[in-house]
């Protein structure tokens, strides 16, 4: 089995230090288990490549790939094993085991695919540890204008697109905060309100994914671009800067707040977009409708049919400053009254749609 083979059409980052994948490797190492059986236990290795040929003597197959979109596609955990267990099978059997261990894997290869079939080959095979939806539409190109955006700033580092990677957001983080100034969905008329942004993450990106009268509801949050990082950068402020904005002219009442978490170690919450950590932040159900009521600050652009801030972002982080007191004061008797519960907070239309007023009127 050849190192670095390529995993461009593979959904998910590979983390074999898990107990699945450690079981894996001990039938490999042929621990607790009947020698050298490993092929008749794994389902093996897919790939998709361009061409497959003999070699000269006919003895090997030679694999040649044309596209960074082609290479493992099911079974790259099963090949990251293989790789990190060749070095502990020649030593074991250097070692003198009593039967040599000396194992086999089933690889299939296709070639003659038409691009456009990875992402449902990738789903339709990648089952065993179940694929996220997120880690498929990554695949099919579907936030590549996010990565774009966000690579403009230097963002990209801090948000994860496919399944265990391992970082401070992922891309259904980055939809479900632009969800909250989805005026086209939700407009700025006191109608409706983006409160399935904090009850289902999930669901809010299977809606960006699904078409609606013949257009695909992600177009909607395309017009969201020109303002993306920084609704980034707004969510960290707020989750950041709300407690210290509660307390600014009074007592130290901020500590008593339900819906700020305080960091139960010495390791302090990251707010990435703005280069900063504390040991507090907003909890999810206070910190959405806040953030959500900024909704209330964009506009269309009659010239790009784009969603832009009203009078640019300056002013919006000074309407923060100007109003963040109210909003956490409105927060905290809303906490008060549904008895001091975060996650009822962010379920409370009767308080998404008082936040949105305040910032609304503010602004008429």
């Amino acid at each position: 089995m050849p190192a670095g083979l390529p995993k461009g059409a593979n959904p998910r980052e590979q983390n074999i230090d898990r107990g699945i994948y450690r079981d894996v490797m001990k039938s490999l190492l042929n621990e607790d288990c009947t020698p050298n059986t490993f092929h008749l236990k794994n389902k093996g290795i897919t790939i998709l490549a361009e061409e497959v040929t003999k070699s000269d003597d006919e003895e090997s197959l030679k694999v040649r790939f044309g596209s960074d979109e082609q290479g493992i596609v099911d079974g790259a955990h099963t090949y990251d094993i293989l790789i990190k267990g060749k070095a502990d099978i020649a030593d074991l059997n250097a070692a003198g085991e009593a039967i040599p261990i000396s194992q086999f894997v089933k690889v299939e290869v296709l070639t003659g695919l038409d691009r456009n079939l990875v992402t449902e080959i990738a789903g339709g095979l990648n089952t065993a540890v179940q694929v996220q939806r997120m880690s498929l539409a990554d695949l099919g190109n579907e936030f590549d204008w996010i990565k774009e955006e966000l690579k403009r700033v230097d963002f990209l580092q801090f948000v994860a697109f496919k399944q265990n990677e391992v970082k401070e957001f992922d891309a259904r983080d980055v939809i479900r905060l632009l969800d909250l100034f989805n005026i086209t969905e939700f407009p700025n008329d006191g109608t409706s309100y983006p409160i399935r942004a904090y009850t289902t993450k999930e669901g809010v990106l299977k809606h960006y994914l699904t078409e609606g009268g013949g257009l695909k509801y992600a177009e909607n949050y395309k017009r969201l671009r020109p303002i993306l990082n920084e609704v980034l950068i707004l969510h960290d402020t707020i989750s950041r800067y709300g407690k210290d904005l509660y307390n600014k002219g009074g007592g130290k009442k901020g500590g008593r707040l339900k819906f700020v978490e305080a960091s139960k170690s010495k390791k302090k919450f990251k707010f990435p977009f703005i280069a900063e950590e504390h040991e507090s932040r907003l909890s999810g159900g206070a910190l959405l409708p806040m953030l959500g009521a900024f909704r209330a600050a964009v506009e269309v652009d009659a010239s790009t049919n784009n969603i832009v801030w009203k009078g640019g972002f300056a002013n919006v982080l000074q309407l923060w400053d100007d109003t963040g007191k109210s909003l956490m004061e409105a927060t905290q008797e809303t906490s008060e009254e549904l008895g001091r519960n975060p996650n009822a907070i962010g379920k409370s239309k009767k308080h998404w749609a008082f936040l949105h007023n305040i910032l609304y009127r503010r602004l008429s």
